[in-house]
């Protein structure tokens, strides 16, 4: 139906474990190093992040045709090439059994029609077209930039570290953060 669907793929659970880990180390060690109005930008950018993944893999990106007749609960017929050559002959999906657009195409992993197919998406365990396609691209854009970030912030920490390892411990803004420095347990 979606992205939560079971059984989930391999790519979809190294993802989120990524993702929390990065999240953790992110939020926890290295935002906090940022300045003021630098920290609440990349605060507000992982929120963003999250939320249009979650929204990328909740969406059912099925066609509206399938989603009206479809309830999910039993399992799909296979595909049997004797009777037909395609799955989608005279915009008819005999696999979904309903009429379908010109834009649209069968994925065989969901087994189902998805209007405006772009591919199957195993790091969300879904197919990203139409009704999703925006929060799928939002996401990926996200994730992108957030690492770019994350390395940069790590860079400037690492750099610092070692031309002036004072200036991170005598940093005014670490006062108020934990007060006695043990944030500087986790640089190496």
């Amino acid at each position: 139906m979606n992205g939560w669907s079971w059984p989930p793929q391999v790519l979809q659970v190294v993802g989120w474990l990524l993702y929390i880990y990065l999240a953790i180390v992110s939020f926890g060690i290295y935002i906090p190093l940022l300045p003021t109005p630098w920290n609440y930008i990349v605060y507000a950018h992982v929120v963003v992040h999250f939320f249009t993944h979650i929204a990328a893999v909740t969406i059912d990106p099925a066609d509206a045709s399938v989603r009206a007749k479809q309830s999910y609960s039993g399992p799909m017929p296979l595909f049997d090439r004797t009777k037909q050559t395609h799955v989608i002959q005279d915009l008819r999906c005999y696999l979904c059994d309903v009429k379908v657009g010109p834009k649209v195409k069968h994925c065989g992993v969901c087994n189902k029609c998805v209007e405006d197919f772009d591919h199957h998406c195993k790091w969300l365990n879904t197919c990203v077209g139409g009704r999703n396609y925006w929060c799928f691209f939002v996401a990926l854009s996200s994730a992108t930039l957030g690492v770019f970030v994350l390395v940069a912030v790590i860079l400037f920490i690492f750099i610092q570290h070692y031309l002036d390892p004072n200036s991170l411990r005598t940093d005014p803004q670490f006062d108020t953060m934990l007060g006695n420095g043990t944030w500087l347990v986790f640089l190496p």
